[in-house]
């Protein structure tokens, strides 16, 4: 099974959709297009996956979307949520990506323009940034190598440079 090729879409997030309605509107038509393409059922349980991605602004993992989803209710296996990642991946509707845990995270990708997550190796704290320069090097080493640039997920793991707010998290977590 091949990746499909990233629909085209507006990469500014404010214009995108303020409320976050719209663009998961596109994204469940992209999906259900997507699906009957490829000659799939595209069920309650599958679009709920979708939808708890695009309406969340957190990089989730699979047992956290499972858990979100049950507590509202929603009557799903574990074997769906990994099994519709999956499929939204190959769709390039979610982003995969490490945050130095030992599992993958994922994060809405149509209608997002390319970033980068900065991770604190002590506190686990995200930062997402944006940098025109870096797509621009990103595009010259694929160009270089026969590619045309897509989209792109990257990680940078470092520390936080305030110290105090940095263990207070750290000690917080272990709290918990």
């Amino acid at each position: 099974m091949t990746r499909q090729k990233r629909p085209n879409q507006n990469t500014d997030r404010e214009n995108v959709d303020k409320k976050g309605g719209e663009t998961t509107a596109k994204v469940e038509n992209l999906f259900k297009s997507f699906m009957k393409a490829e000659g799939l059922r595209c069920t309650q349980e599958r679009l709920n996956v979708l939808r708890e991605i695009y309406r969340s602004g957190a990089h989730l993992d699979a047992d956290e979307i499972f858990v979100r989803l049950r507590e509202k209710g929603v009557a799903i296996s574990r074997a769906t949520v990994y099994h519709t990642l999956d499929l939204l991946f190959r769709f390039n509707l979610v982003t995969k990506i490490d945050l130095g845990h030992k599992h993958t995270h994922y994060e809405k990708s149509w209608g997002v323009a390319n970033h980068l997550h900065i991770i604190c190796l002590k506190c686990g704290q995200v930062s997402e940034a944006t940098s025109s320069e870096l797509a621009l090097v990103m595009e010259k080493l694929c160009t270089e190598h026969g590619y045309t640039l897509g989209n792109f997920s990257l990680q940078i793991f470092g520390e936080c440079l305030v110290q105090q707010a940095c263990k207070e998290r750290v000690k917080k977590k272990q709290e918990e």
